[in-house]
């Protein structure tokens, strides 16, 4: 049992802190520091590369702002389906720190017009003991180490956005993903949807984001369609249907409205393509000046072609951990 720590070019002291926190007196940690800010999709490809080498029998995957509950990783462990080699992940129900339940983070995939094909969990799969999905976000599954050394690990051209998608729509084809209510894991995410009725959802809707945080969306629409496109749950018409919604939302609450309007289309179709563009953040907002901005992010995107991960090396004790 340990701890690997993905750190994607962090400059806040990451390393140190982990060092001088005495978190290794309990658990080894591991460090693997990766060269550049690629996205946490880039993160978890080379977390999972690195984590399935080991000799353990489960990968438990979590970003950087979810807490488990103290019982959480006793609760998956001890349930019904941990001892079912045919389930290839569990995975704990997702609440905000007040305890309000997140329904997107698990659920299922449904062809649907105009509308995501997510489906999330309704009020009534809180309370079940166990409950069979089709996608888990990457906020706490717990992923059987068998099950992940079979196929490679969770693609990091996506950058951030619908990678669990894409990694569980494989990883269930080896296997079951299993719902353990029971399990909580808590997320810190300030921006989420803790109700799927009209109301919540046009207000999520209504809330554009700063053109400078537009990347976002832009890659989580490019990853959706190409996702739903390679599992058939988007047709050609669908996922026209959904970018169209898209481009309105832009056009109505966000800024930059042409530019905006120019990108949605751009990413729609590299999803569709499978085109795989992604500028990093600190440089996005340089798009809203540029006269051609699909060269622009042609030219500027980074490039997936070599390794940028380095060694993964063995946090040190500190000093007074080592002492008698």
């Amino acid at each position: 049992m340990g701890v690997l720590v993905v750190d994607n070019a962090s400059t806040d002291g990451t390393e140190e802190r982990l060092v001088e926190c005495g978190v290794g007196r309990r658990l080894p940690i591991d460090y693997l520091r990766v060269q550049r800010n690629g996205g946490g999709a880039e993160g978890f490809h080379y977390g999972v590369a690195r984590g399935r080498e080991r000799d353990v029998d489960w990968l438990w995957l979590m970003d950087d702002d979810c807490e488990p509950a103290e019982d959480s990783l006793e609760r998956l462990l001890s349930c019904p389906r941990a001892s079912d080699p045919e389930a290839c992940a569990l995975t704990p129900l997702v609440k905000t720190p007040e305890d309000q339940v997140l329904p997107l983070n698990r659920g299922w995939l449904r062809p649907r017009w105009f509308r995501s094909p997510i489906v999330g969990l309704a009020p009534s799969d809180y309370t079940r003991t166990e409950l069979a999905l089709d996608f888990t976000s990457l906020v706490g599954p717990l992923v059987r180490t068998s099950a992940a050394r079979a196929l490679p690990p969770p693609r990091r051209d996506f950058f951030i956005w619908f990678d669990d998608l894409e990694y569980f729509s494989r990883l269930t084809r080896l296997g079951s993903l299993w719902l353990v209510p029971a399990s909580v894991m808590y997320h810190k995410d300030p921006r989420q949807l803790v109700g799927l009725g009209f109301r919540s959802l046009w207000a999520e809707f209504a809330t554009g984001y700063p053109f400078a945080q537009l990347w976002k969306r832009l890659y989580g629409l490019r990853n959706l369609i190409y996702c739903g496109r390679r599992d058939g749950y988007l047709t050609a018409g669908r996922a026209a249907s959904f970018a169209f919604v898209s481009a309105v939302r832009g056009l109505l609450f966000e800024s930059h409205r042409v530019r905006t309007l120019r990108l949605t289309i751009l990413y729609a179709g590299q999803g569709w393509r499978g085109v795989f563009r992604n500028v990093p953040p600190a440089r996005w907002g340089e798009v809203a000046h540029e006269r051609r901005p699909a060269a622009w992010v042609q030219r500027e995107s980074l490039g997936y072609h070599e390794p940028v991960d380095e060694p993964v090396r063995r946090l040190p004790v500190t000093a007074e951990a080592s002492a008698p």
